[in-house]
């Protein structure tokens, strides 16, 4: 649709997007989709069925007139409207809403949005707490992004809210996937539901939350976290083991567990967790008998309950030829280390971000020593990043999370 025209629907008609098909809106003023008479619907049912609503930096609440499948095509018909309040222009003359929601097919919540990896923890699928529909509300092209105030509507009946799910109208909040992180942020609940009226309003949404993927859930039963980074790294002849949480929801303890093969591990030593928390909580452990080449490390989570939890796997030599890496700094968009080595070689260091493309690269020539290694304009999101170092004798990596300054 061409700059300055409108979509209007009226009398209850009905648009449907389907088979990837997109509505493209290039009028940037909230009047360009709007509803008349009895009213007016747009079916999605699709990640990829979407609207693409050129807004760049106008402000202005534009509504979205969702309506699940109708009837004649096994639906019911339901008005789930989407309101947007765009509280501030955000940065990007050429940037554009992409819109677009489903029910998924069962109430398990498949399938995922393409972002999307999980909807469990420790093993226990907390889909039935959520209501079976993905909300895709992303802003492209903008640095940064707008602030937004949401007000989602969903369906209450069996097709959605009940059927074998276990949801108190009263508690449902909106939560968004952090694809950064890769994980549902149980801390970060967003708006107020209002039973009766079938809707969350409230949802209020600022430039570093502005994530795409977005549920209303239960918030007794918010879907949980994992960890920020988990390292292991030689010094002194002893290994440095170190791993930190976002947050924390019934966490007891930490099992350190260690391995000479990947395959065969034993406990290590017990760290006990921080049980409910909403900061960003640091924890270490020290093996003092490393393996003469490599040991392998990983993280057992044990809740309260008795659920367990296994996270990634990690390895470091330290062998004599090996390096380390410490004092790593990741602020303002620059990036700073130290290595020590006993060795004169060249490194190659790569930085990626979480969907493994390169940030930036280079040879570095380090000595014996100590060795300051900095990569700086790395231009970063929030999220968490990668960084790679290759050597002749031993390779390095570690994740890191970037948050906004």
């Amino acid at each position: 649709m061409y700059s300055q025209a409108r979509v209007v629907i009226n009398n209850n008609g009905y648009i449907v997007i389907d088979n990837g098909a997109f509505l493209v809106l290039d009028n940037a003023n909230s009047n360009a989709l709007t509803t008349t008479g009895t009213g007016g619907n747009i079916v999605s049912e699709d990640e990829d069925d979407v609207i693409q609503w050129e807004i760049g930096t106008t402000t202005g609440i534009y509504t979205i007139p969702w309506t699940t499948k109708p009837v004649i095509q096994g639906g019911n018909g339901t008005k789930i409207p989407l309101i947007i309040n765009k509280t501030t222009a955000g940065t990007g003359a050429t940037a554009e809403f992409i819109l677009s929601t489903y029910e998924t097919a069962t109430d398990m919540n498949a399938p995922y949005p393409s972002a999307v990896t999980n909807m469990n923890y420790s093993g226990v699928d907390k889909s039935l707490f959520v209501i079976d529909r993905f909300w895709h509300i992303d802003a492209l092209s903008y640095t940064p992004k707008p602030d937004i105030t949401l007000t989602i509507a969903y369906d209450p009946t069996a097709n959605e809210m009940v059927g074998t799910n276990t949801i108190t109208e009263a508690n449902l909040q909106a939560q968004r996937f952090n694809t950064g992180l890769g994980h549902w942020e149980a801390y970060n609940l967003f708006g107020t539901g209002v039973p009766g009226s079938d809707f969350v309003n409230s949802i209020v949404v600022t430039s570093s939350d502005f994530y795409e993927d977005w549920i209303l859930v239960d918030n007794t039963n918010p879907l949980p976290v994992e960890l920020v980074s988990f390292n292991a790294s030689c010094k002194s002849n002893a290994v440095n083991i170190d791993w930190s949480t976002q947050t924390e929801i019934n966490n007891d303890y930490f099992v350190v567990e260690k391995s000479y093969d990947a395959v065969n591990f034993f406990e290590l030593t017990i760290v006990q967790g921080a049980g409910n928390s909403s900061v960003i909580n640091y924890y270490s452990a020290i093996d003092s008998d490393p393996a003469s080449g490599v040991s392998y490390y990983r993280l057992k989570q044990v809740d309260f309950n008795g659920d367990v939890e296994y996270h990634q796997l990690v390895s470091t030599s330290c062998g004599s030829e090996g390096f380390v890496v410490d004092q790593l700094i990741l602020k303002n968009n620059a990036l700073g280390f130290n290595i020590t080595t006993a060795l004169d070689e060249d490194l190659t260091i790569y930085f990626y971000d979480y969907r493994g493309r390169v940030i930036a690269n280079k040879v570095e020539h380090i000595q014996s020593g100590n060795n300051f290694i900095s990569l700086s304009n790395l231009e970063l999101s929030t999220g968490i990043y990668m960084l790679s170092i290759v050597g002749k004798h031993s390779n390095y990596a570690t994740k890191l999370m970037n948050r906004k300054q």
